[in-house]
């Protein structure tokens, strides 16, 4: 054997390579070899150079996959060799092969079996037949019933792998045999390949850069560098079948059989021999076997080769003839594996999860016996055993030579059976049974395992260890590929420690598990790579959202900055507009652009700020917080939270949620937030927080100053017609199933739509409308079909037997249910197909059919007066949904003021809040010194009882920019006169008069337009807002900025004539002083 020969036997090198040639000799002499089988008798001299455990036949993957059945038995590389070649009859016996020094001490035994060899040629006759695949190489050998056990015998009865069935043959095992060979050249050979030192002489070294070969297999490689084939041959020829095989550790690296960088393979490779040559094309097919695992210790590559050759530094050794090929050759060293106890817990363990393995294969897979026959063979040998069932995987190159760089036993037993796990579960539906049954049976092992060697407290506990490694096994999994923090690591050691120690059954554990799978479902240090690309952004802004130009442009800036800086960290959006013009699926059009995750919290009714920074783990029940929640569906650290009508947040309680987003929307402290629940900080810079609101005053002012607003506004009318025209009508459509040109809706009608029936800025109810038209044509069109088709009628009908006094209402009951069909659809082969619609049947919804699908109009009048009466003005309001809308203040007399029943004041009503009610108390103040001021002898407001009122009174009315239109209302009451039909107005007023800014003018502008005003008086100081403004905005306005409320009232009463005005209400006061005048005694 080789560990005998090279300097390891108990006589020396060369005393125990002489000892083990003698003995092969009188094996080959006894041995029956037909005359074509001399040439490879004299190569089968070298088999005692292999380590005999080495040589049971391997079982590969495709063996055991492939169906190939039958038994297997140790084979020594002659029988190998014999097994693969033999084609005919033989039989024979000869003496037992004496066990060489060195071989292993554990392990099973070797057990040859016979068979009939070839030794006329090193290379297969072109009669014999050939072995194209690896598989065939690796073919069981069948059983032998012949007496034969040594390495030299050549009959069996039993069936070769590629060979017919053998007679028996006779009592000493000759037939037709020739010699094995000269004595003295088998010494001479023998003392060739071994060194001065006891050592390997350098063999031939070959890349590979398939698959690693593990000790014990057999394997077929192509070799096609033609100096490669020539020395594969040499060494054939001149019996040293010897090389080494290397892994080339870059996949990406050309496909060559010389090794020429060192650095190019593993330092670990395999000790192979070669079993076969055969020409296959142009390449030289070999299949060999490995014996042994070996350390790579000098290479020296052909330029190497060179230059020592031009230096005159060329050393002799035994193989130096391999220099004459220009090939790489290598020194090695034979590994050997670490001590081990076999004996020992976790060994033991190893062990008994492959033989479960094993015993689930022998149950389930019947056919596979030859991996349990093999394998329960290895159990004792836990080195082999590992390289057996790790050649069984068809895991990466990488992972097999991991077992093959792998000197640690029970390591390398680990790994091999991991890598079987994973063979396994790839067999398709026999796996799931096997991998069910498996895992019992290793949990059954592990845990007799524990209660055998596992001391003190957790012996005794009945599985509550094993219970809770399971449960932290999960959560080691989901942790592998993320960077927790040092803080959450902390957190999870700590609670990893009390779920693995505590009581199966303890509420303290469920509490640690629950924290453990919160805390592992945060995606720590995992992030979606940003994508700025402005061109794309637009493309998806502009699919889904038609107009909003500003909104746009203001969205591209944001990620053109986002391209430049390489971030958009620290960024808190708020689109504020009125509801149904698109800020949600803005914030998602946002998301797809930067090639982020979408999630959405909605804000409406949250006022705990539990809800949003989660509840203390002392809480029965408690959970982490809504942002916490956002992050674990996200599964990444840098999503799109969408933050959803955030001015909709409940502000009842002190120190409400509003309160906890002025932490998470704050960029300087969002990187540290720390939910109640998990308590570990948490990075929330990476976030791109994105709110939305209806009306900016609800938002808190310190969260509203975190914020970056962007204005959404709402549609005009001609922005709304070609969003129903291009979207809503196509959509609605499609749902219905119904071709637009069955149902045409004219453009009259959605013009009529608009104005009639949707005056809001937003899209939803055009949306309702729309659907509910073709929700009726279907109606219509199903009557019309049901007119032209007879009744269908599944049944004829019975006539109904009179029922009985005697019988129940229960069995009626029954009765009628009986006759309800209750099929159910298994798929969609069974629901009912769409009905086709004949090409004449079509619907045209025209504006005077319209109300036969939506209804009467809902806005019969674009005003509310025609003439609006003294005292009436109309102002603009910007509701809290967004909307712009017409507001009317009536003013009226309560009293007649000569009769003086009345006490001079004001009163209002309408739902007004507080602003408003402050601002109609200043306008009424004006009004009083304005008209002193300008027309002194007018004196209405001191004998004028007044009633203030804004209609709609259900719905609550709130702000400053009414004044000018109360002070407007009063004075044209005081006036008696009527204001111009065509003016609205807006504007705070001062005490002074001063007009001051107000918002929302857009939205008021398209109110205004909506409810048939032309004619806008707001405030000078906003002038700039209307200067950006689209002109489809402004089409059609007048627009009349003021500053002060006497520019209103020369607009709003340009006639007013002085004189006049100061003889108004001259007869009620006249009767009023009259009434006043102390009576004469």
């Amino acid at each position: 054997m080789l560990r005998s020969s090279y300097g390891r036997g108990a006589h020396g090198a060369y005393g125990a390579r002489a000892q083990i040639a003698s003995q092969l000799r009188v094996s080959l002499r006894r041995a029956t070899i037909s005359s074509r089988d001399k040439n490879m008798a004299s190569l089968l001299e070298h088999t005692p150079h292999v380590p005999a455990s080495y040589w049971a036949p391997a079982v590969s993957r495709d063996t055991i996959f492939a169906g190939s059945g039958g038994s297997s038995a140790a084979l020594s590389p002659g029988e190998a060799m014999a097994g693969l070649m033999v084609k005919g009859k033989g039989s024979g016996t000869s003496e037992p092969a004496p066990k060489a020094p060195g071989s292993p001490a554990k392990g099973p035994a070797d057990k040859p079996s016979g068979g009939k060899v070839d030794p006329d040629t090193k290379t297969p006759k072109n009669d014999e037949p050939a072995v194209p695949e690896d598989k065939e190489s690796e073919a069981s050998v069948g059983e032998s019933s012949g007496s034969g056990e040594t390495a030299a015998a050549a009959g069996t009865n039993g069936s070769a792998a590629l060979g017919g069935n053998g007679n028996s043959g006779n009592n000493n095992g000759n037939n037709n045999g020739g010699n094995g060979g000269n004595d003295d050249e088998i010494d001479a050979k023998a003392a060739e390949v071994v060194s001065e030192t006891g050592t390997y002489p350098p063999f031939l070294a070959i890349a590979m850069k398939d698959r690693p070969q593990l000790p014990g297999r057999e394997f077929s490689i192509n070799i096609s560098d033609p100096k490669v084939k020539k020395t594969i041959l040499e060494i054939c020829s001149r019996r040293e079948p010897h090389f080494v095989l290397f892994h080339m550790n870059d996949p990406d690296m050309p496909d060559t059989d010389i090794i020429h960088e060192r650095s190019s393979v593993y330092d670990i490779g395999a000790h192979c021999f070669v079993l076969r040559t055969y020409e296959d094309g142009k390449n030289l097919r070999i299949l060999g076997r490995v014996m042994e695992r070996c350390r790579l210790d000098k290479l020296v590559t052909p330029e190497e080769q060179v230059e020592s050759k031009k230096a005159g530094t060329l050393e002799d050794f035994p193989t130096s003839y391999l220099r004459d090929f220009g090939v790489s050759y290598a020194s090695v060293t034979r590994c050997e594996d670490e001590p081990y106890d076999i004996d020992s817990p976790e060994l033991k363990f190893l062990l008994a999860q492959v033989k479960a393995y094993f015993e689930v294969i022998d149950t389930k897979i019947p056919s596979k016996k030859i991996i349990t026959t093999r394998g329960a063979s290895l159990l004792n040998s836990p080195s082999q055993l590992a390289d057996f069932i790790g050649s069984l995987s068809a895991a990466p190159a990488d992972k097999i030579q991991e077992l093959l760089s792998e000197l640690n036993v029970e390591a390398r037993l680990r790994k091999a059976l991991e890598l079987f796990k994973v063979e396994l579960k790839s067999y398709y539906t026999l796996i799931d049974t096997t991998l069910e049954i498996t895992s019992k049976a290793e949990e059954a092992q592990h845990k007799q395992f524990i209660k055998e060697y596992i001391k003190g407290l957790q012996r005794h506990i009945g599985g509550g260890p094993e219970s809770a490694n399971s449960k932290t096994s999960k959560f080691d999994e989901r942790i592998k590929n993320m960077k927790l923090t040092d803080e959450a690591m902390e957190a999870y050691n700590t609670e990893k420690a009390k779920l693995e120690s505590g009581q199966e059954h303890s509420s303290e554990l469920a509490v640690s598990e629950k924290y453990l799978d919160w805390l592992t479902s945060i995606p720590w240090g995992i992030y979606s790579k940003d994508r700025f690309n402005v061109k794309l952004a637009k493309q998806v802004l502009d699919r889904e959202h038609y107009g909003l130009k500003d909104v746009k442009d203001r969205i591209l800036e944001f990620i053109s900055m986002g391209k430049i800086s390489g971030k958009v960290d620290g960024k808190i959006l708020c689109l504020v507009g009125p509801p149904g013009t698109g800020k949600t699926s803005i914030a998602k059009s946002i998301a797809e652009s930067l090639n982020r995750r979408y999630v959405r919290i909605a804000m409406g009714g949250i006022q705990d700020v539990h809800e949003v920074k989660g509840h203390r783990r002392t809480y029965v029940g408690s959970i982490p917080g809504r942002i916490i929640s956002s992050l674990k569906q996200a599964k990444t650290s840098n999503p799109l939270l969408l933050i959803d009508e955030i001015d909709k947040l409940d502000m009842s309680k002190s120190g409400g949620a509003a309160s906890a987003f002025l932490e998470i929307l704050d960029p300087e402290q969002n990187n540290a937030f720390v939910d109640n629940y998990i308590d570990v900080k948490v990075d929330l810079s990476k976030v791109l927080f994105v709110c939305t609101a209806n009306y900016l005053g609800n938002i808190p002012g310190p969260l509203r100053d975190r914020m970056e607003v962007i204005e959404v506004s709402g549609y005009t009318n001609n922005e709304k017609f070609e969003i129903v025209t291009k979207h809503l009508i196509p959509n609605a459509a499609k749902r219905a199933n119904l071709d637009e040109t069955k149902v045409s809706i004219t453009s009259e009608s959605v013009r009529k739509l608009i104005e009639k029936y949707c005056r809001e800025s937003g899209l939803r109810n055009l949306k309702k409308l729309i659907t509910r038209i073709f929700s009726k044509a279907s109606l219509k069109i199903v009557q019309q079909l049901e007119e032209r088709t007879p009744e269908e009628s599944t049944e004829s009908t019975k006539e109904e037997k009179p029922s009985t006094i005697n019988e129940s209402v229960d069995s009626k009951i029954v009765q009628e249910f009986k006759t309800v069909d209750t099929s159910i659809t298994k798929g969609e082969e069974d629901v009912v197909l769409p009905h086709e619609i004949p090409e004449d049947i079509k619907l045209d919804v025209t504006p005077a059919v319209l109300k036969d699908y939506v209804g009467p109009e809902i806005y019969t009048k674009s005003r509310v007066y025609d003439i609006p009466p003294p005292g009436v003005a109309t102002g603009l309001a910007y509701s809290t949904s967004g909307n712009g809308d017409a507001l009317y203040i009536e003013s009226i007399l309560t009293n007649s003021i000569g009769a003086g029943t009345g006490s001079p004041g004001v009163r209002v009503t309408g739902h007004l809040k507080d602003v408003m009610k402050e601002s109609a108390s200043i306008a009424y103040s004006f009004s009083k010194s304005f008209m002193v001021k300008n027309y002194p002898e007018n004196r209405f407001f001191e004998g004028a009882d007044i009633h203030v009122h804004c209609p709609e009174g259900a719905v609550p009315k709130d702000g400053p920019s009414a004044g000018i239109a109360f002070t407007s209302s009063l004075i044209s009451l005081a006036l008696n006169q009527s204001l111009p039909p065509t003016i609205a107005m807006t504007g705070e007023i001062t005490l002074t008069g001063k007009v001051s800014a107000v918002g929302g003018l857009r939205e008021k502008i398209l109110g205004a337009k909506r409810y048939g005003y032309d004619t806008i008086i707001f405030p000078k100081d906003i002038e700039n807002d209307l200067e950006e403004m689209s002109e489809e905005v402004k089409e059609g306005m007048k627009f009349i900025p003021v500053s002060w409320y006497s520019e209103v009232f020369e607009v709003i009463f340009p006639n007013a004539d002085k004189d006049k005005i100061n003889r108004l209400w001259k007869k009620e006061f006249a009767k009023l002083d009259e009434k006043k005048k102390p009576k004469k005694a």
